[in-house]
């Protein structure tokens, strides 16, 4: 029995470290290729990459480990069933339902390594991928910024630079275009100019030395000019940062305890709770997703005979898009207080786990194979 558990369990670790491997590879090069303005900057290093990508990494494990498990399960013991092996074990007195063991051990293992990441590691990884990323934009305006070419990679602002010289890329004869107030526009004129990367967090400065700074009013006739020595302008590097990284909401770089204890702080203040408890029951059925989909995914996959890697890829992908279907409607029901919050974060899982059970007796009624 111990050399059947260890054949199972093989068939299924494997295909499960490579489509794990696969998929975490895909989503990273899928956000690489949204965030290609500020990861291909002057700036970024491969130590940078390296850097994002251990920040990134409890996130898509997050989202790769699910999908690569239901895909293991039914490629794996697909292929036992497609090659009559399933068949010999029953006639050895082996059913399908001491066939679940195997992929049960595997899913509560996947499972408590998701609570554990969705816990400690995703939270912080996103954290840092923000303060990261802000840095990177910040070190790119230093070195993007060329001599007689209009750098816009700042949202609502243009900055022009006649000559950049120097190791601190200082700039001479330099125009810079405010239009984050679209009401009251400002144009301002300096001699020379910098950018200050010493600021910590989502704000850049940058530096303008000897210069004007015009203002209008688009909503009167007015229209002033003030002189400077120095001038500081304040740039949030946020928004930008945020249109070309969004693959994450912010509840989920809060963790357990601090989304409990927002969820506190709304009930005292009078506010809706239901949103942070919601998020965490979320992502909690999310982590046990693996579970479900052992319940379900087994039967399905010694339950048939033929179909193929094809049929496994198309019920892998219909399966997953149904799971995430249900969570988002269900975690809209939550938050709209239709619905219990714990009710609605693991009602997925239920769901899948009352399929997978009555999927498991037909199939043991019929015989590994009908």
């Amino acid at each position: 029995m111990k050399l059947l558990s260890r054949y199972l369990l093989k068939e299924l670790v494997v295909p499960l470290v490579v489509w794990v491997a696969f998929l975490f590879l895909l989503l990273f090069v899928m956000q690489f290729l949204r965030g290609t303005d500020v990861l291909l900057g002057s700036a970024v290093t491969l130590v940078d990459m390296g850097s994002l990508l251990l920040f990134l990494a409890p996130h898509f494990l997050m989202m790769a480990l699910p999908i690569a498990f239901l895909l293991a399960i039914l490629l794996g013991l697909g292929r036992l069933a497609e090659d009559r092996e399933l068949t010999a074990l029953q006639a050895l007195g082996i059913g399908p339902v001491q066939l679940l063991a195997g992929p049960l051990f595997v899913g509560v293992v996947l499972s408590a390594l998701m609570v554990l990441l969705t816990s400690t590691a995703e939270p912080w990884g996103l954290t840092r991928v923000k303060e990261f990323v802000a840095e990177i934009i910040k070190k790119n305006v230093v070195g993007d910024v060329k001599p007689g070419v209009f750098y816009e990679d700042l949202s609502n602002l243009t900055l022009y630079a006649e000559r950049v010289e120097g190791t601190d890329r200082r700039w001479t004869h330099v125009l810079l275009n405010d239009d984050r107030d679209p009401a009251a526009p400002l144009l301002m004129l300096a001699q020379t100019g910098r950018v200050n990367t010493n600021t910590s967090g989502q704000v850049l400065t940058l530096v303008l030395e000897d210069g004007e700074a015009h203002r209008s009013n688009r909503g009167t006739s007015s229209y002033s000019v003030v002189s400077f020595q120095e001038a500081e302008i304040a740039v949030g590097v946020e928004g930008s940062l945020g249109r070309r990284n969004r693959f994450r909401s912010p509840k989920e770089e809060l963790t357990p305890r601090e989304l409990l204890q927002a969820a506190d702080e709304a009930e005292r203040t009078g506010g809706d709770p239901r949103s942070f408890l919601m998020a965490l029951h979320n992502r909690l059925g999310n982590a046990l997703a693996p579970l479900s989909f052992a319940l379900l995914g087994t039967p399905l996959a010694i339950g048939r005979r033929q179909g193929g890697r094809a049929w496994g890829y198309l019920l892998t992908l219909g399966g997953y898009v149904l799971f995430y279907l249900l969570m988002r409607l269900f975690e809209q029901m939550g938050q709209q207080g239709r619905m219990p919050v714990l009710l609605a974060g693991q009602l997925a899982n239920v769901i899948f786990c009352a399929a997978g059970l009555v999927a498991m007796y037909r199939v043991n009624r019929s015989g590994t194979v009908r």
